[in-house]
């Protein structure tokens, strides 16, 4: 599913009315498919249902309409002449200026005087006089500030959202939640807490990346009669080769389309990535990947690692330790080849240990670099000693790594080795990378995992809620599956080796890093329904990745 900025938003909106279809038009659709909705969530029908449910009319409710000076609030303004002519008791509360309305909007609200509906406006009154002139409803309609919001909502805004929260009706948001930003999903205070919103035209970055997420409620995509190929998929381009332009990567084409870099993962998208087997397949076909993790005390995340790429299809793994570390290792997973690097119960720079990694290399289709390390001088120069040859390979950096990939240089030291790589952080170490702290992290989760494959030349992995896959020419993927009760130690681990075996069956590191999140967050939501919200292990998520499989493959 395509997500895409404010500004693209803006610029598909241009450009679908230079082909001919008025502002008023797309206005009245958004209004009309908002009020429909708005009856849908009354009558309780799902979504899923909505088209083949019988359409019987819904009872005469309260409704009120919160409605800005933006095209938002137009939109807001139609949705009330329709209700209204429904039979419903609606009344609009209009915080802002005519003067400033868009010619559309002021048009829609001029029209109210023709129907059945009470219009109160903060020109006239005070915005606690119009909130109690809409008395109590039944359901309100945010349609105060739209994609165009900047910054925390300021006042009368403000009152608004906060008397819609607390009156205890369902709220559906017209476009996005108001307080939500459209491009990063950071949600300012006060923000509408949605239980249903109607986006239009096509999804937004910040309605599907945490927090803006957790305030959408259900999310519908109205289509507004869009043409059908008005986008192109970033990895369309002629004769089927990527098409990028590093001055303008995702800007109109001369055929008048526009190639969208951003997707939210989708079911359908995963299944036809996934790698299939013929009759004739063996264990030389899925590739081989090679872990080199663990050490004394954290052996258990070597272990995941290694196991979780077994589970996820790798015909073969190899898990080099540290040779303390190789009796826990070799006696848990029998199917794992394990392999002692070294005498200590750390990783260390050595010519011995260089020259294990070198020799289980040739045959390793992918690697996994960092789980279970532990932080330490040592590990640090061995990271600098073996990236190099790692780099030869699809290699995924994960957890201790990256702290030592931090004292070597951070992504610039990754960039100038210009190898395959892929890096997995969650906020903290995220916030070690880049000097930033992990609130500032969380504040813009696409932004900064963009800048960090930029600056690094590499596949990043922001995990967390909506985990963030960005490439360095600016291609996002955020993540829909998964949910907090995959929130425990080692489910990262168990990630890494999906990732890595992915890449082993043939798929290259873009898809091999979204896919592999998406998979890993379906596994973790077979889980939660087999244990419950609370008390997943890693190795829970770890036994659910075949069934999660044939999930995503369509098989069950």
């Amino acid at each position: 599913m395509f997500i895409v900025s404010a500004d693209e938003m803006r610029r598909l909106d241009n450009m679908v009315q230079r082909m001919g279809v008025p502002a008023l038009l797309l206005m009245e659709n958004a209004g009309r498919a908002l009020a429909n909705h708005c009856e849908r969530l009354l009558a309780g029908i799902p979504f899923e249902a909505h088209e083949t449910a019988q359409s019987a009319p819904v009872q005469r409710k309260r409704i009120a309409v919160l409605a800005g000076q933006g095209q938002n609030g137009g939109d807001g303004f139609c949705a009330a002449r329709h209700l209204a002519a429904r039979g419903h008791d609606v009344r609009v509360g209009f915080f802002g200026k005519q003067a400033r309305l868009p010619e559309e909007a002021l048009l829609n609200y001029q029209m109210l005087e023709s129907y059945p509906v009470e219009a109160y406006s903060c020109e006239s009154m005070s915005p606690q006089e119009v909130l109690d002139a809409l008395g109590h409803p039944e359901l309100i309609i945010d349609a105060l500030l739209g994609i165009g919001g900047k910054g925390g909502p300021r006042f009368p805004m403000d009152v608004a959202i906060r008397w819609a929260n607390s009156q205890g009706a369902p709220v559906v948001a017209c476009d996005i939640p108001s307080g939500v930003s459209a491009d990063t999903g950071y949600a300012y205070s006060p923000c509408i807490q949605a239980d249903l919103t109607v986006t239009m035209g096509f999804a937004k970055i910040g309605l599907v990346s945490y927090p803006g997420r957790m305030y959408t409620g259900e999310l519908v995509v109205e289509n507004l009669a869009f043409p059908p190929d008005l986008l192109v998929d970033f990895d369309a381009g002629q004769n089927g080769r990527t098409c990028q332009s590093q001055e303008n990567p995702h800007g109109e084409q001369p055929q008048g389309r526009m190639r969208i870099l951003a997707k939210a993962a989708t079911f359908e998208e995963a299944g036809k990535l996934m790698p299939t087997r013929r009759g004739n397949h063996h264990k030389g076909k899925s590739g081989h990947v090679l872990v080199i993790a663990g050490c004394v005390g954290m052996a258990g995340a070597a272990v995941l690692a290694a196991k979780s790429a077994l589970r996820a299809g790798a015909g073969t793994v190899t898990l080099i330790c540290p040779g303390e570390a190789y009796n826990v290792c070799a006696g848990a997973v029998p199917e794992v080849m394990v392999v002692p690097c070294g005498s200590s119960g750390v990783f260390y720079p050595a010519k011995e240990c260089i020259d294990v990694v070198q020799s289980h290399l040739e045959r390793a289709a992918a690697v996994v670099i960092g789980p279970g390390w532990g932080r330490g001088n040592f590990q640090t120069r061995f990271l600098k000693e073996i990236l190099p040859v790692t780099s030869k390979k699809t290699c995924v950096i994960d957890a201790d790594a990256l702290f030592a990939l931090k004292q070597l240089g951070g992504f610039s030291y990754l960039a100038g080795i210009q190898g395959s790589f892929i890096l997995t952080p969650h906020p903290g170490e995220m916030s070690v990378l880049t000097g930033l702290s992990a609130e500032e992290i969380e504040k813009d989760r696409p932004g900064y995992t963009r800048q960090a494959a930029r600056q690094s030349n590499s596949i990043v992995c922001l995990k967390g809620g909506g985990t963030c896959t960005a490439a360095p020419s600016g291609k996002l993927f955020v993540n829909t599956s998964g949910g907090p009760g995959m929130a425990t130690a080692g489910s990262g681990d168990v990630l890494t080796g999906v990732i890595a075996a992915l890449a082993a069956q043939g798929l290259p590191s873009y898809s091999s890093a979204w896919l592999g999140v998406f998979w890993h967050g379906v596994a973790g939501e077979t889980a939660l329904k087999r244990k419950g919200s609370y008390g997943i292990l890693a190795g829970d998520i770890l036994e659910c990745l075949p069934g999660a499989r044939a999930l995503i493959a369509g098989q069950i």
